[in-house]
């Protein structure tokens, strides 16, 4: 389901929509947390700051659109601030259920589809197979000053 995150309208598409299908793509690159999410059916609609977008869950995969639909199943809404510490500090039910009661974060609709959307989010994935190249230590032979030339 990795290859199944598509954005409607890339070249449109707000900085949040383009983080968080991202953030998608990483998450349900773990197998258990790609099965989760191929279960799920719906519309979500998710605040970032003044930044709207459409999670919309199908048996072919998930698409993330600018803007907020007007039907959906359920909303959640906060700064961003608060949705980034949400899924890479807290990572946890209770960190999330302090935030909504606390009033940082606010639900909409039904609270108990979001439930289903927790695991996916706040699972922290060490993606293995992607790997980034150590820095290079030498510059590269064509980078080096030519030995005797101008001697």
């Amino acid at each position: 389901m990795v290859d199944n995150v598509s954005i409607l309208e890339p070249e449109h598409m707000n900085l949040a929509g383009l983080l968080f299908a991202g953030f998608l793509r990483k998450q349900l690159s773990h197998p258990k947390l790609a099965r989760k999410a191929s279960r799920i059916r719906g519309v979500f609609g998710v605040q970032i700051g003044r930044m709207g977008l459409t999670l919309t869950f199908a048996r072919e995969g998930i698409q993330v659109s600018k803007g907020i639909a007007p039907k959906t199943r359920a909303r959640i809404a906060g700064s961003m601030d608060e949705m980034i510490a949400l899924v890479t500090v807290s990572r946890s039910f209770i960190g999330a259920c302090i935030a909504v009661l606390e009033g940082r974060l606010s639900v909409r609709g039904n609270p108990f589809a979001l439930l289903r959307l927790l695991p996916i989010m706040l699972r922290k994935v060490d993606n293995p197979t992607v790997a980034i190249a150590p820095p290079r230590t030498n510059p590269p032979a064509a980078l080096l000053p030519q030995q005797g030339a101008n001697a």
